[in-house]
């Protein structure tokens, strides 16, 4: 007795030459916000943008490519504050806080992109504005770039751990749990840790708010009157 095989749907492709480096990125977006960082792979691409591998091929040399044109989209969409003002400080804020909106609005481009150096116009922009900014608010030359280097890490993460945080907080229960297991904890034992429970556990130290909050203590220790060289 044979066994009839299920049909594959036929996968419905692109029209004839209408792939371009646009499209494939608007794909590549579309992938990694939808299905995550893993699923972004050559074979993947090709199939949401229903044609060949070869075809993507065509107009990048790989997956490292597309990754770095996909950054470079993301970095244009950051609105650089207008330059001359008399406030560094807080321009350099503004700066810091639009790098992590565009992290944290596309948290799987941020875990695919977060290793790899940034590359072109729009990334040499934002490092040449963040030092210009640093040697301004009164740093000297080895302490604005390590300064430069500090807010980065600092940012980017940041962006990465309350994409990852609140994705782990957003399964069911997941709070409940936590909660749960810190009021059971000893308060002989944890002293510190059970008596702060409610302020650690208050969505006020979560997402935005908590990156500003330390993202200003930063700022302060950085700026706080170190001569200039």
């Amino acid at each position: 007795m044979s066994v009839t095989q299920p049909v594959r749907p036929p996968r419905r492709r692109a029209p004839r030459n209408s792939l371009n480096p646009d499209r494939i990125l608007d794909a590549a977006l579309t992938l990694l916000d939808r299905d995550g960082a893993e699923a972004f792979t050559m074979r993947g691409l090709a199939q949401q943008l229903g044609v060949g591998t070869m075809a993507v091929y065509s107009h990048f040399r790989g997956k490292d490519e597309i990754s770095d044109a996909v950054a470079q989209r993301l970095l244009d969409t950051i609105e650089l504050p207008p330059g001359g003002s008399e406030d560094p400080e807080s321009e350099l804020r503004e700066v810091c806080v639009g790098v992590y909106r565009l992290f944290t609005e596309h948290p799987s481009a941020l875990e695919l992109l977060a290793g790899r150096p940034l590359r072109g116009d729009d990334a040499i922009a934002l490092i040449d504005r963040m030092l210009g900014l640093l040697r301004r608010a009164g740093l000297g030359r080895a302490d604005a770039a390590h300064a430069h280097v500090a807010l980065m890490q600092y940012t980017v993460g940041s962006a990465l751990w309350n994409t990852r945080r609140a994705r782990a907080l957003c399964q069911e229960g997941a709070r409940e749990r936590v909660r749960a297991r810190i009021a059971a904890l000893p308060s002989d034992t944890y002293p510190s840790l059970v008596a702060l429970a409610p302020e650690l556990l208050c969505q006020k130290s979560e997402g935005t708010g908590q990156f500003e909050y330390g993202l200003d203590g930063l700022l302060r220790g950085l700026l706080g009157g170190t001569p200039q060289v």
